[in-house]
């Protein structure tokens, strides 16, 4: 690449045509670095843009450091998710909720900030949204369980718990896949099930004497634990207990950041990375699954010692999100840099698929704001994460600074129904390769330079349409500064001109893939973009002795790419006719 664009192509785009698919990923296990790593800008908030090595469209929500701080005084400095297994979206994902410091924003399903929630909902209370009415917040409050309307911001309390002086969900739990239950610890000791619909109190379990850190609830309302101490024996390790508290088995010798999910034949399941488990029984440093029924543990992903990890986990689409950092900050280009490094994945339960989202490009400026916390939908179809995108170096931000973005997921599935074994729910088709092309005619001719006194048609002329998936990129180096680019399979440019020849004007580098052209419609060959170093204002493809009249030069993005190349995305810049 050359040093123009390894230097200020920050890849700040703005969707032009949202019809396509907006996630892109890779199924390679191989070390992929983020390319210009220190000097990357996002967009403004409510711009997106593509993942520069996955081509996933990402929006930013938010801009912490320009909103004012409604609870205090000053700007926001912190926005972000509150933690990767309690959902931030409602039941029809028509809201989602952000934290701001310490209280919560209320946005609308696409990101856009709608108002403050209640102050006396804030960063310890724990709200949770009703799977059954969009509108509906519970929280908790000292030893009151609350709920909440957020169309009319009116707080009602559900249940006192007298018998306590305060009541938690850990901050980790969520509500019952049921939508009636939640488990809570009584002055963090006592641990029992909460049923709405009757408003009773379960079975309570004293936990005197055995420390814990986390409170999980299944689909069929039984209980996990995580103990801090790890081993063999009762309390220790991850434990299960029916919804009466009575214990069932040990699921893990050891606590790691975990979810649970439900398999696609209804079973439930935890996930789980067991970097503490000193005997690991799947893999070293992995992604394990766990089966609830029998403790049974499957090896999902493995990953470098380097990396610690989040877990989400859609309701039982048959996929786990992971999100990994590095808590040493290495350098995209140094050996340091693990495979999965900073990214965001999708993991198929079965353990088959390993999908490669976004790099997150979040850095360690503090101990814990910096983590992107990612966390999913209950559908599985939207992601949200928290990121500080190095602003505090590019920009002079503070440490604890952070903002929040989103991944529409394509491909998702949907909350699973029971279905048996044998017929497991649907998943996404795989990507193309990254470095095996798809099929494609002859190779077209080299292209000439335009001719000299070719009028030129900037990339946004009436002349040109695009559909599909485009994005803008300036840079001083295109023609007239501004050139569109896009990577899904599918997308085309098409320039109507008048004459006899024309000429399409592009930028080529390392991350640069393969187009299908045609001419009136009729395939003349394919284009291999790729090019090192890279060139500003290239010729890729000439056309001539053409009949006098009207034509159409079309540019279609395969979605592949060479195995030279590290991308595949396909740039028009402007085209030449005559």
């Amino acid at each position: 690449m050359s040093t123009l664009f390894r230097r200020s192509l920050v890849f700040a785009f703005t969707s032009l045509v949202l019809s396509g698919a907006v996630l892109a990923a890779s199924t390679s296990s191989s070390s992929l670095a983020p390319p210009v790593y220190d000097t990357f800008m996002p967009p403004a908030k409510g711009g997106t843009y593509a993942d520069p090595a996955f081509g996933t469209s990402v929006k930013r929500l938010s801009d912490a450091m320009n909103m004012t701080d409604n609870a205090g005084s000053g700007g926001l400095t912190t926005i972000g998710t509150e933690y990767s297994t309690a959902s931030p979206f409602n039941s029809d994902n028509s809201r989602l909720i952000l934290q701001h410091n310490s209280y919560f924003g209320l946005y609308d399903g696409n990101g856009t900030y709608l108002k403050d929630l209640p102050f006396a909902v804030n960063v310890s209370t724990e709200p949770r949204w009703s799977r059954t009415d969009p509108n509906v917040l519970y929280y908790v409050s000292g030893n009151n369980f609350m709920r909440l309307d957020v169309a009319k911001g009116a707080s009602s309390l559900v249940h006192a718990f007298a018998e306590y002086g305060a009541i938690s969900g850990r901050g980790e739990s969520d509500i019952s896949r049921d939508g009636d239950h939640f488990v809570f610890a009584g002055d963090g000791r006592y641990v029992f099930v909460f049923e709405i619909s009757t408003n009773r109190k379960g079975t309570v379990l004293d936990t005197a004497g055995h420390a814990f850190d986390d409170l999980y609830i299944a689909s069929d309302n039984s209980v996990v634990i995580g103990w801090i101490p790890a081993g063999t024996s009762r309390f220790t390790g991850v434990e299960l207990f029916d919804r009466n508290m009575s214990f069932q088995r040990q699921l893990t010798h050891a606590l790691g950041h975990m979810h649970l999910t439900r398999e696609t034949n209804g079973g439930d399941v935890l996930v789980w990375t067991n970097s503490n488990d000193a005997q690991p029984i799947a893999c070293q440093n992995g992604i394990v699954k766990v089966r609830l029924s029998d403790a049974q543990q499957t090896c999902l992903l493995e990953l470098d010692w380097s990396l610690a990890v989040h877990i989400t986990a859609p309701d039982g689409n048959g996929w786990v999100f992971v999100e990994t950092y590095a808590p040493s900050n290495p350098f995209p280009q140094s050996a340091a840099w693990a495979p999965y490094a900073n990214e965001i994945l999708r993991v198929k339960l079965d353990g088959s698929q390993t999908e490669r989202l976004v790099h997150h490009r979040s850095r360690p400026f503090d101990s814990y704001v910096y983590q992107p916390r990612a966390t999913v939908s209950r559908d599985g179809s939207k992601l949200v994460f928290t990121s500080n995108q190095n602003l505090q170096a590019i920009l002079g931000y503070p440490n604890l600074y952070s903002d929040a973005y989103l991944v529409n997921v394509s491909g998702s599935t949907g909350p699973s129904t029971e279905a048996p074994e044998s017929t497991p729910a649907p998943a996404p088709s795989p990507s193309p390769s990254p470095t095996t092309p798809t099929p494609a005619p002859p190779t077209a001719p080299a292209p000439a330079p335009p001719a000299a006194g070719q009028p030129i048609y900037q990339q946004d002329s009436s002349a040109v349409s695009y559909t599909g998936t485009w994005s803008s990129n300036q840079q001083p180096g295109h023609s007239g500064g501004t050139a569109y680019l896009a990577m899904d399979a599918g997308s085309v440019a098409r320039f109507v001109f008048s004459g006899t020849s024309a000429s399409w004007i592009g930028y080529r580098d390392e991350w640069s893939g393969i187009a299908t052209v045609r001419v009136d419609g009729v395939v003349k060959g394919s284009v291999d973009t790729y090019s090192s170093p890279g060139q500003a204002q290239a010729s890729v493809y000439s056309v001539s002795g053409l009949s006098n009249g009207v034509h159409t030069l079309t540019i279609e993005a395969t979605g592949t790419r060479s195995g030279a190349s590290a991308g595949s995305w396909i740039w028009v810049d402007a085209f030449a006719a005559r």
